[in-house]
């Protein structure tokens, strides 16, 4: 969860396939779709299949099958000993980064429209190999408020976004992300155990969001939602975040999960429609 912090006084991506002149007729298809396997692949977590890459892609298996063959030869994937297809781990962060371009477009509008709403600290974050880190902040105005920073790394078993990005992970990558980051224990109402913490992924799995009450920050609480970037696969969340005592009573936190869960459906049916890198981004 983001830090309480008093405020002192006082992006987007071009869109893909066209040109610095506007000119899009240079765009190649191959290799958009190329780059699309490449994010899917980076966010998914886990192998894929051919046919599951030729569905995600949109592909017939023969042209998906080509494109796989290329990406392993030049090692931008690799596969595993069931012949699935993973992505090579030198590439990871540089398709990371190209998703993040794509994610952050679609949501800096929705993120805006919910911190006007409620006029609380919205953010972003993104699942990286090996752990969630916020890549977008849009603060709060209120002088006593929640804070938070890009490139910040999130507890997967404390903060809101950490707990719904890892929730809807495997069993292998969930455990990968809690031994990366480690189970620290940041106040008495930080869940330590790892039995604790599977039964509270499993809760928010069948809820469709988590929150973070108090189990970073004393005195803050913290609402994340998932951003799905295929039918079931998660891997961003939008989050909003304000001191405990803004939170009032139980009418204003159901209209906050309302609005938030409204905001990340938005979000992953941008990422979801047919384009070029996988996502329709104006």
């Amino acid at each position: 969860m983001p830090k309480t912090k008093r405020a002192k006084s006082g992006g987007g991506v071009r869109q893909p396939g066209r040109n610095a002149a506007g000119d899009g007729r240079y765009f190649s298809r191959a290799v958009g779709k190329a780059i699309q396997i490449l994010e899917t692949l980076s966010r998914g977590g886990e192998a894929m299949s051919l046919s599951e890459l030729s569905k995600q892609s949109q592909l017939t298996k023969s042209s998906a099958f080509r494109l796989l063959q290329t990406l392993e030869t030049l090692h931008y994937i690799r596969r595993d000993h069931d012949g699935r297809y993973l992505p090579s781990n030198k590439n990871i962060a540089v398709i990371s980064t190209q998703y993040v371009n794509t994610l952050t477009a679609a949501a800096r509008e929705p993120m805006r429209r919910l911190n006007m709403e409620f006029g609380e600290t919205v953010s972003l974050a993104v699942l990286m190999h090996n752990h969630v880190e916020v890549v977008d902040v849009v603060e709060s105005a209120n002088l006593i408020r929640m804070t938070n920073i890009a490139g910040r790394i999130l507890p997967p078993h404390a903060s809101s976004m950490g707990k719904v990005v890892t929730a809807w992970q495997d069993a292998e990558t969930r455990k990968r992300l809690l031994q990366s980051y480690g189970l620290t224990r940041y106040n008495e109402n930080t869940l330590v155990d790892e039995q604790t913490i599977e039964d509270e992924y499993k809760q928010i799995r069948a809820r469709g969001y988590a929150f973070d009450a108090e189990e970073t920050t004393l005195g803050g609480f913290c609402f994340g939602a998932p951003i799905f970037f295929a039918p079931g696969k998660v891997g961003a969340a939008i989050s909003l975040s304000m001191p405990k005592t803004r939170l009032k009573d139980d009418e204003r936190r159901q209209r906050i999960i309302k609005a938030l869960r409204g905001v990340a459906e938005e979000v992953s049916q941008t990422l979801m429609q047919p384009g070029p890198l996988g996502a329709k981004v104006a």
